[in-house]
């Protein structure tokens, strides 16, 4: 009883030591930008809410310039009558040119902040991150709108699934490479996913448009849900909804070389542009799907090789399933992997015939 008593009054006497910090008295970093000046500087900008008296919210924006990450809050926290804190950081945004020099000093910070929360979204800009987050969003303030856009399409599967904690594990795991969503700023108040941005390393070397996201996901995500039209003659178009869809990776018994990469999906037709859906159509719209599937993602996986870029983690793959796996030898044999795509598609429902 007397130890559980000194335990209780240790941990109360502990507790009074804990920094307080009382939420109308600080400033809420809710997103970040980062991009690279002409000077080799890093140029910060931190988007705030303000709360107003008739409970509308605006935007408030900070910038600095400085050669490290921690050296721009301290500039931005000048120009505020609030102290800045990440605490509440949930979107993250890396300008294109600075994507394209490297962000390994950002992701090492981040590791290193327990501020940061693992849920904060790494997104890449079209054009600089300083303008996208000058922007005006929606009603709820551009921090809050720009973390549901993404979140809402993750949740969707627009996106493949991504968060810091997934970035970070991917970053420093062996045989694969990082990808992160792409924002395009269209307005000053509308801003949309473009795409998504490939990594070699921590440097972006190549971008997946918004029309071929669809078959990215299928190779990246090991399991998905989401919507997807298939054109069949003109005139003729069909839709499949609500689709579920995982797939994986088998080796070749006989050459190690050569790996298949089976790609399930499941779905229903929610939309027949045409008049009749019998079980003929469905059975044709099954094959379409297929066929287009192993071709675009196939397309995909070759140019993956031509870059030497590994978003989908066969180097991981194969290091799983071999002892003493040699990552130098593997460098040289991903180019010349024969990567096959093979797709079986189910049509379980199509709804009211006409």
């Amino acid at each position: 009883m007397k130890r559980l008593f000194l335990c209780v009054f240790l941990l109360f006497l502990m507790s009074g030591c804990v920094e307080k910090k009382i939420i109308d008295d600080i400033s809420i970093i809710l997103a970040v930008g980062f991009d690279q000046s002409d000077d080799k500087q890093m140029i910060g900008t931190f988007l705030t809410d303000n709360f107003m008296a008739d409970k509308s919210i605006t935007n408030q924006v900070f910038t600095s310039k400085a050669s490290l990450r921690r050296d721009l809050v301290i500039k931005a926290n000048r120009q505020v009558s609030q102290p800045l804190v990440t605490g509440g950081l949930g979107v993250t945004v890396i300008g294109e040119e600075l994507g394209k020099r490297g962000i390994e000093d950002i992701l090492d910070v981040y590791q290193r902040d327990v501020s940061i929360g693992a849920r904060n979204f790494f997104v890449v800009s079209e054009g600089s991150a300083q303008k996208t987050l000058q922007g005006q969003y929606g009603t709820e303030g551009s921090g809050t709108y720009l973390y549901n856009l993404l979140n809402n399409h993750i949740k969707m599967k627009d996106l493949p699934e991504t968060n810091l904690h997934l970035l970070l594990h991917d970053y420093y795991q062996k045989g694969k490479d990082i990808y992160l969503p792409r924002l395009k700023q269209i307005s000053n108040n509308q801003v949309e996913i473009s795409g998504v941005s490939l990594f070699k390393k921590d440097k972006v070397v190549d971008v997946i448009p918004s029309e071929k996201m669809f078959f990215f996901r299928l190779l990246v995500d090991k399991h998905g849900k989401g919507n997807f039209s298939v054109p069949k003659k003109r005139n003729e178009r069909a839709s499949i909804r609500g689709f579920h869809s995982k797939h994986e990776f088998k080796i070749s018994k006989k050459n190690p070389s050569e790996v298949t990469v089976q790609i399930n999906i499941k779905g229903a037709i929610q939309e027949y542009t045409s008049k009749k859906l019998g079980q003929k159509v469905v059975k044709e719209i099954q094959k379409d799907l297929e066929k287009k599937v192993e071709s675009e993602c196939l397309k995909l996986v070759k140019n993956f090789q031509k870059k030497d870029i590994d978003p989908m983690g066969l180097g991981a793959f194969y290091k799983s399933r071999n002892r003493g796996f040699d990552f130098k030898k593997w460098e040289g044999d991903y180019k010349n992997l024969n990567v096959k795509i093979v797709c079986h598609v189910l049509i379980e429902e199509t709804g009211i015939s006409r």
